[in-house]
Order: C-alpha cells, then sequence, then structure tokens
C-alpha cells in the first residue's frame, strides 16, 4: 500500500515539474520559418504530419541518401524475433553510415520537435528497417500508443514508393483517437474490429508516399500501426526524440553504447556540442 502511495506521488510530482519546464520553456522556444511552423501546428492538431525530403530543403539531403544507398543493401533479409516483422540494421551497421544519425540532429529538426513537444528535447537516434512482405499482423502492424513519453516525435522517412499495399503507416487524427479506458484493457495492441467500434474505418488514415517522404508523428498521442505489406517490402529510416525527462524513461533507453555515440559525436562542431552538450556522453 505503502509503495503505491508513493509511486502516485512521485508521479503527481514529475507531473507538477513538467507543467512547470512547460510555461517556463515557452518564452525559449527556437524561433521557426512559417513553414515549419505549420508541420508543429499539424501535429498539434492532427498528431502527424506528411512532407518530404524535397519540401525539408536540407542541404544533408543528398549526404543522407547516399549514405542510406549503402546500407540498405546491408539490411538482414529476415527478423531474428517471432513477433517482429521487420529487419533492422545494427547499430554497428548504422555507426559505419554516421551520415544517417547525424541527420537527425540537424538544427532545423531539432527546433521544430522543442516547439512541439514544449521541452528542452533529447534525440534517442535512428532505426533502418524492411518490413517484411509475409501478410501478418502482428506486433506494431496492430493498434496501439506508445508510453515513452507525454508528447513525442517520430521522424519517418520512406526509402521506396509507399502504395496502400506497400505497408504504410496509418494513423487514426488526434481529435477521433479514443482514450486507452475506452478499450478496457490498459496499454498494448488493439484489434481491428475494436477500433472499428468507436472509429470507422474510414477515419483511418494511411501515409502513402513517393521514396523521400517524411513524416512527423506523436505516436504517444494517436492510435497507429504500420499496415501489412501485401505487395512490396517497405525500407523506412525512424527518427525519435522525447524530452529530456520523458514520462517513462525505461522505454527510452538508447542502444548505442559509449564508445560509439562518443566517436559520431567527434563530427559535430564544437559549437553544436556546446548548445547541446546533453547529446554527448560523458568521458569517463
Amino acid at each position: 500500500m505503502l509503495t503505491k502511495s508513493l509511486d502516485i506521488f512521485n508521479r503527481a510530482a514529475a507531473e507538477l515539474v513538467y507543467r512547470v519546464e512547460l510555461v517556463k520553456h515557452s518564452g525559449n522556444l527556437p524561433p521557426l520559418s512559417a513553414k515549419d511552423m505549420a508541420i508543429v501546428d499539424t501535429l498539434r492538431q492532427q498528431g502527424t504530419c506528411v512532407t518530404s525530403l524535397d519540401a525539408l530543403l536540407s542541404s544533408n539531403t543528398p549526404r543522407l541518401l547516399k549514405a542510406a544507398e549503402s546500407l540498405v543493401p546491408e539490411l538482414p533479409t529476415s527478423s531474428y524475433k517471432k513477433d517482429r516483422k521487420y529487419a533492422l540494421a545494427s547499430l554497428n551497421q548504422i555507426m559505419n553510415h554516421p551520415d544517417i544519425f547525424l541527420w537527425g540532429l540537424l538544427k532545423k529538426f531539432l527546433n521544430i520537435v522543442e516547439n512541439y513537444i514544449g521541452v528542452p528535447v533529447a534525440y534517442h537516434g535512428v532505426s533502418v528497417r524492411k518490413d517484411m512482405l509475409d501478410g501478418e499482423q502482428v506486433g506494431t502492424r496492430q493498434w496501439h500508443i506508445d508510453i515513452e513519453d507525454r508528447r513525442i516525435v517520430k521522424m519517418i522517412v520512406y526509402f521506396n514508393d509507399v502504395n496502400d499495399e506497400g505497408g504504410p503507416y496509418q494513423y487514426i487524427p488526434k481529435q477521433l483517437t479514443p482514450r486507452i479506458r475506452a478499450f478496457k484493457k490498459g496499454y498494448g495492441f488493439i484489434e481491428d474490429k475494436l477500433i472499428k467500434n468507436l472509429v470507422p474505418e474510414s477515419d483511418w488514415i494511411p501515409c502513402t508516399g513517393s521514396a523521400g517522404t517524411v513524416i512527423f508523428t506523436d505516436t504517444c498521442s494517436i492510435y497507429h500501426r504500420g499496415k501489412v505489406p501485401v505487395k512490396s517490402e517497405r525500407v523506412t529510416m525512424f527518427f525519435s526524440y522525447t524530452s529530456r525527462r520523458p514520462k517513462n524513461p525505461t522505454y527510452c533507453k538508447s542502444g548505442f553504447s559509449h564508445e560509439q555515440l562518443l566517436e559520431v559525436s567527434k563530427a559535430l562542431s564544437q559549437h553544436w556540442m556546446a548548445r547541446n552538450a546533453f547529446l554527448k556522453p560523458a568521458l569517463r
């Protein structure tokens, strides 16, 4: 009983600290262009905003694409987990192509994410994945909501053309997303038939697009999934961001080792690292 009471108290205290930090930081948010602010506004309203590499106008994009073109052929041909229907690039493979990891640290993206989350942000790196063409609806191909933080941003980049039969990212807009308690089962995967009882299938939004499509999405605020690919595999890059004090830090641990982060940090300017010192691993 005492343990439960302490847990409730600690959660309430953490929520209060977060609310105070939101107010205090509101005057320190980095300025954005009108186009970038439109991304933030759409995230606030819908929970997801679809754009493209071309529209983002980053001079670093050619380096990202060149690195990805080298990495994608190295991806495994199968998953090593039974309930995971996608193959992931290993952390060593990503570190061998550092321009992919570093692209997620561009000031433009950090500023967009900070304006949406509302407090200083943490970058958790990138995963590169290939969704298998096997027709099975398991794992993250089912409806779910993530629980890492109060607000998060995942930036998804399509490396190949993705139509409705190619396993697009799919979501239910924020204003239509049901509350967790509506399903009487806490967090976890939700069956299609249960979702249909509350949200008609016409309001399930698939994010189809050509190679270079970019999706900003808050997976903690909306029900979402990857549709089952039935005609072609989907190759994507997922860049992940939370606040620096996430609600559930256990789910935010980076798989990258101290040595790997130290190595990749050498590519960052001293000025950048001074402003974002929280990302640089402490020297032992």
